[in-house]
């Protein structure tokens, strides 16, 4: 059995939507975390919008992240979504 590790940037009066919001309070600690934690995981499970999200921007980063999330296998939840690239 694998465990199923939940990430959600959520903030105190409930928007989970649109992370942006967190940007202002993103550093060094966070991005470390963040790198473990993801570095840590075999596969990925998305939603719909947030598969969209990194499918249009991971494939033309050359940040650092990019090899990792360019590289993962993903499993997208949606009921809407048809093919996927």
């Amino acid at each position: 059995m694998r465990n199923l590790i939940v990430t959600e940037f959520l903030s105190l009066d409930g928007v989970m939507e649109a992370p942006g919001w967190t940007f202002p309070y993103w550093n060094d600690e966070i991005a470390k975390f963040k790198g473990e934690e993801t570095s840590a995981n075999e596969e990925m499970l998305l939603g719909r919008v947030t598969y969209e999200g990194f499918a249009a921007a991971w494939p033309a980063s050359t940040d650092e992240g990019a090899a990792y999330f360019n590289s993962t296998r993903k499993h997208v939840v949606s009921t809407t979504l048809d093919t996927v690239a």
